[in-house]
């Protein structure tokens, strides 16, 4: 007999395997387009591990941007990268220039803003197994609003 895999019911059976991860907050306020920044708030200092994620090896991630008055060009999103660390955080991948694609995507909508709209990441992540910090890039053609940004990671678990 077959065992089938199953989304992991969470706790309090709302799908989660631990709360929501900010991953970013106020470094996103005011992020000009076709600039990036590094993850220094969440976590400890920026910095995130699998206590923080639950030990989840999948994830969900969403956005709440704040409000952007001018409509976003066709094709515009936030990318994200999982900037990590081999040595539990003495060390970490290069992230300025880099040339890898994205561990995530959330497509923005060629349309103006409104405060607390909320954007899903196109599909699953895979949540790094070691240390990592979280750079995000702002490819709207738009800067970000100077307050209510976030991006958080909702840690998802499968059962058998």
């Amino acid at each position: 007999m077959t065992t089938p895999f199953l989304w992991g019911l969470g706790s309090s059976n709302n799908g989660l395997l631990t709360s929501l991860v900010t991953l970013q907050s106020t470094e996103l306020n005011s992020l000009a387009n076709l600039t990036s920044v590094l993850s220094s708030v969440g976590g400890a200092s920026g910095k995130f591990t699998n206590v923080d994620t639950g030990g989840a090896v999948w994830g969900e991630v969403f956005a709440t941007l704040g409000a952007i008055g001018t409509a976003v060009l066709v094709g515009g999103n936030i990318s994200g990268y999982f900037i990590k660390s081999p040595d539990s955080g003495s060390t970490y991948e290069r992230s300025s220039a880099i040339v890898r694609a994205p561990d995530f995507i959330i497509p923005i909508p060629n349309t103006t803003i409104t405060a607390a709209d909320q954007f899903a990441a196109v599909g699953k992540v895979l949540i790094p197994s070691v240390q990592f910090k979280v750079l995000i890039v702002n490819n709207t053609g738009q800067t970000l609003a100077a307050s209510g940004n976030t991006i958080k990671l909702a840690p998802i678990s499968i059962q058998f």
